[in-house]
């Protein structure tokens, strides 16, 4: 369960160039803002898997890193209760701050971000083990249309 999420004020700067930067740019940070949102709010990303990258990463102890498409990256380092959100940039940024930061102490990290609770409602809605409420933040409700473009062979409708 993840009680603190840790955000680096270089990240934040990364996300505002990111976004002025062009289109594909500005997709990936929308997707880590979302993926940071859902940190902060302690829900289990849905798409988890398929957005960490393949490969992993084994310079850094539980580092995890998130495709976000068009070539861009997010690294997180995970310990224990808590996340730190370090870094956002392309695959080669990534695995040049990834590098230079091998021997990154947590407690470096601590004192340059800004952190940031996890939700206790959230958090408990996330332990126990009941199918969430309509009125749980993780899950956004679908409209009709989409579901039948999705389903359109059950329902015999398009």
């Amino acid at each position: 369960m993840i009680r603190c999420v840790y955000r680096s004020p270089k990240f934040d700067r990364q996300l505002v160039s990111l976004r002025k930067a062009g289109k594909k740019a500005a997709i990936a940070a929308g997707k880590a803002d979302g993926i940071v949102h859902r940190l902060i709010q302690g829900c289990r990303l849905p798409d988890e898997n398929r957005m960490v990258t393949n490969n992993g990463e084994y310079r850094i102890r539980k580092c995890v890193k998130y495709d976000l498409g068009g070539g861009y990256r997010l690294i997180t380092i995970w310990r224990g209760e808590h996340v730190f959100v370090s870094y956002i940039g392309t695959h080669d940024e990534c695995d040049r701050w990834i590098e230079n930061n091998r021997r990154l102490q947590i407690e470096v990290l601590k004192e340059r971000s800004q952190e940031i609770p996890v939700s206790e409602i959230t958090s408990a809605v996330k332990i126990e083990s009941r199918p969430p409420a309509d009125d749980d933040p993780c899950i956004y409700p679908i409209d009709e249309k989409y579901l039948r473009m999705i389903f359109c062979g059950l329902s015999g409708s398009v």
